[in-house]
């Protein structure tokens, strides 16, 4: 092959890649729209960085950030070419969401799920041994509890 094809076909698998990225992320991010305009206007009242994932057969994605502005937050890669390449961009309007102590093997994870028809994705934030703080922020934030906060 000649180097104008090598290139040519590299650049077809990054327009792919990309575009799948896009077209995947497409409706979330048309319906948050809103929420992120709103949320820009808020001042940050929390930020920390915490370990993620999107779901329990998914593998640990972190580190993210968790940005609270008032009573909305989002949970963001840390990077911002990741945000828009894997997707770890997400917006929550605290009083349309729960949150509930999820245990697992090596850790225990916070989950955040929005009411049903919102349109939020459900994710698990945590920090090991230190949920307690994340889960007071996001309840005073309005998010409602499921069953008891982790111990201290």
């Amino acid at each position: 092959m000649t180097a104008a094809v090598n290139v040519a076909v590299i650049l077809a698998v990054i327009a792919v890649v990309l575009g799948y990225a896009v077209l995947q992320q497409w409706p979330r991010r048309r319906w948050e729209e809103p929420l992120r305009n709103e949320m820009r206007e808020q001042p940050v009242t929390f930020q920390s960085g915490v370990d993620f994932k999107e779901d329990s057969m998914s593998a640990e994605r972190g580190p993210v950030n968790l940005i609270v502005h008032g009573d909305t937050f989002e949970v963001t890669s840390q990077v911002p070419a990741f945000r828009f390449l894997n997707g770890t961009d997400y917006c929550y309007h605290a009083p349309d969401t729960t949150v509930e102590m999820v245990r697992g093997v090596l850790r225990d994870w916070i989950e955040i799920c929005g009411q049903p028809g919102t349109g939020a994705v459900p994710v698990k934030i945590g920090r090991r041994k230190d949920n307690r703080q994340l889960w007071d922020v996001l309840v005073r934030a309005g998010a409602h509890p499921i069953g008891p906060p982790p111990a201290r």
